[in-house]
């Protein structure tokens, strides 16, 4: 996704109920699989840090040797008004001020019904192709880091979508013509 797509796609979420857009939001700044959205709790989002914690879903659950691995886990750093918009949603500081943090997901739905959420979204904003998707968000999350003055380093950007090899994130090195002209702008400025 471009980053003119990503914009739309979030004007766009405005039109959802608000918890609707939050999840839109959630996907759009942490680069996070739907699924792995489903799975935060009101414990994962750290409203002092402005990060949200990822369980990584993806990851293998067992060594080399088939021993079980500890759960794996990542922090994204989130613009400040995500986390003051998950808060008037979700009444996030209420919970930690009455110590009843909630270990419930955050979003009660399936990831069917995720998905066409996304999609609906995707529909109305004019974003057409295999970019209008959960996936899509997440390719474009790993070119805007890439794309970013300056670039956040690949090992960071790494860490942020929880890829375990850094050649799986190196695909967003390979952007589009339209980021990579800004790209060389940028260096020559």
């Amino acid at each position: 996704m471009t980053s003119e797509e990503r914009r739309r796609f979030l004007d766009t979420s405005a039109l959802e109920s608000p918890s609707d857009r939050m999840f839109c939001h959630v996907l759009h700044y942490t680069g996070c699989r739907p699924s792995e959205a489903l799975a935060i709790t009101s414990r994962r989002v750290m409203i002092n840090d402005s990060a949200i914690v990822i369980h990584s879903l993806k990851k293998h659950k067992t060594d080399q040797q088939g021993r079980l691995k500890q759960a794996q886990f990542r922090s994204v750093p989130v613009p400040a008004s995500l986390i003051e918009h998950l808060d008037l949603v979700f009444g996030l500081r209420s919970q930690l001020r009455r110590d009843l943090v909630i270990d419930a997901p955050l979003w009660s739905m399936s990831r069917p019904t995720a998905y066409r959420l996304v999609k609906r979204v995707m529909d109305r904003a004019g974003i057409v192709g295999a970019q209008a998707t959960g996936k899509g968000l997440r390719h474009g999350f790993g070119v805007a880091l890439v794309t970013a003055n300056p670039p956040v380093p690949l090992h960071v950007i790494s860490q942020l979508m929880g890829h375990s090899d850094s050649k799986t994130t190196e695909i967003y090195l390979q952007v589009l013509s339209e980021e990579r002209h800004s790209l060389v702008m940028n260096a020559w400025a």
